[in-house]
């Protein structure tokens, strides 16, 4: 009896995960406007290739309710039209949350761009589960979703659907990012306003420095009014630098340039990757963090063709293009940094934040002793959702530019 009770067990909790997938439940119909998407991984990978030519940006294809919403909120994972590399219409995914308590009136919206998770489709965040072995994978959601707001994130071009990913263009992943800003206004139940506030963490970092860069020609129906950077990997030619002195970023270096490689089949990434570079980028589709695992240990130096990134090569037009994220929209920004970070140095944040005030920009800096690229995490996460609630009242932000070196 125990070994039949345990076999339709695993049957029904197989059953389950073939039929829902992750995260996710058979949805309940939102609208007659609201297409409801299949479950499991088709939901991703049975997106068309071609979006129709009067499709808007930011509208929706379909959705799939999510089983693993906190308490008192409901999640969706839904597909939308965005833009690509070039300019021309493409599908990307992401998710919404949307508290169930009554909201009063119109919510507030808060926009989340997600760090590095893999190039692999299965990597995309909205493919996996809230939490972790390592926590929260949104941080602060909990808190945000019970203060009433509205949150809302973008997997970005091709991580997730079908084609190439787009890993950390930071154009292109505003784009992205404001387009999911944009679905959420005509999402039923959300009831958001065209305010919204930002924020992100490592390669979000960069996607919020390129949206408020943005927001204003590419999305002026929208209004930015406060952005969070946590531990941003901010500008391309820094950050090269840098891998180029050590031996625990080299796969890091490898996913950036076959990132701003799609869509520019002028450029060639031997001109910027070695031999045993080129070699590495098998690893790209065989698992998230099967690059990093491989390249860790060795120098940077061993993987890249430097000859590349000289002044005036085109990749180093390229990479200098992508850190062309100034002047961005004159809105309080806190940065929350490690000063042992050894993925994004606390000198390159420190440089940014320095940047934005020369710009006349209000900047909130806070840095940590003795924390890195992954603790600071939950000190941004449970200071940022206050300090959201400050922007949508109107409270004068706090600068920290006079000692800001």
């Amino acid at each position: 009896m125990r070994r039949i009770l345990k076999t339709t067990l695993i049957s029904a909790v197989l059953l389950s995960w073939l039929t829902a997938g992750s995260g996710t439940v058979v949805g309940q119909s939102l609208g007659p406007n609201i297409k409801d998407g299949p479950q499991g991984s088709i939901f991703w990978d049975d997106v068309p290739s071609k979006v129709p030519a009067d499709a808007r940006r930011g509208q929706i294809y379909w959705v799939q309710e999510r089983s693993d919403a906190p308490s008192d909120s409901k999640g969706w994972n839904v597909i939308y039209v965005t833009e690509a590399v070039d300019g021309s219409l493409t599908y990307a995914s992401g998710e919404i949350y949307i508290p169930t308590r009554p909201d009063g009136g119109q919510r507030q919206l808060v926009l989340w761009n997600h760090e590095t998770a893999g190039s692999q489709d299965s990597c995309a965040p909205s493919r996996r589960s809230l939490v972790s072995a390592y926590g929260p994978r949104i941080p602060g959601l909990d808190e945000l979703l019970k203060k009433g707001f509205v949150v809302v994130g973008s997997d970005y071009q091709g991580l997730g659907t079908p084609g190439a990913t787009v890993y950390l263009n930071g154009s292109a992943q505003a784009r992205a990012s404001l387009d999911a800003a944009r679905f959420a206004q005509s999402f039923p139940g959300a009831n958001v306003g065209p305010k919204f506030t930002t924020y992100g963490w490592s390669q979000g970092g960069q996607t919020s420095l390129w949206l408020a860069h943005l927001q204003e020609k590419y999305a002026p129906e929208l209004d930015l009014i406060g952005v969070g950077e946590i531990a941003p990997a901010s500008r391309h030619w820094d950050l090269t630098e840098y891998d180029l002195t050590t031996t625990v970023t080299g796969g890091y270096y490898i996913m950036r340039m076959a990132g701003l490689h799609v869509g520019r089949v002028d450029l060639k990434l031997r001109d910027v990757l070695s031999i045993d570079g080129l070699e590495m980028l098998e690893h790209l589709s065989s698992g998230c963090w099967d690059l990093a695992a491989a390249t860790t240990g060795n120098p940077t130096t061993l993987y890249a063709n430097q000859e590349g990134l000289k002044p005036g090569t085109p990749w180093r037009k390229l990479l200098d293009e992508n850190d062309a994220f100034l002047p961005t929209k004159n809105v309080p920004f806190v940065f929350f940094q490690g000063d042992k970070d050894d993925a994004v140095p606390v000198g390159q944040t420190r440089k940014v934040a320095a940047d934005l005030c020369a710009d006349g920009v209000t900047v909130d800096y806070r840095e940590s002793a003795g924390l890195g690229h992954e603790n600071i995490v939950p000190v941004a996460a449970a200071a940022l959702p206050g300090w959201f609630v400050q922007r949508f009242e109107g409270a004068k932000a706090v600068s920290a530019c006079p000692r800001i070196k």
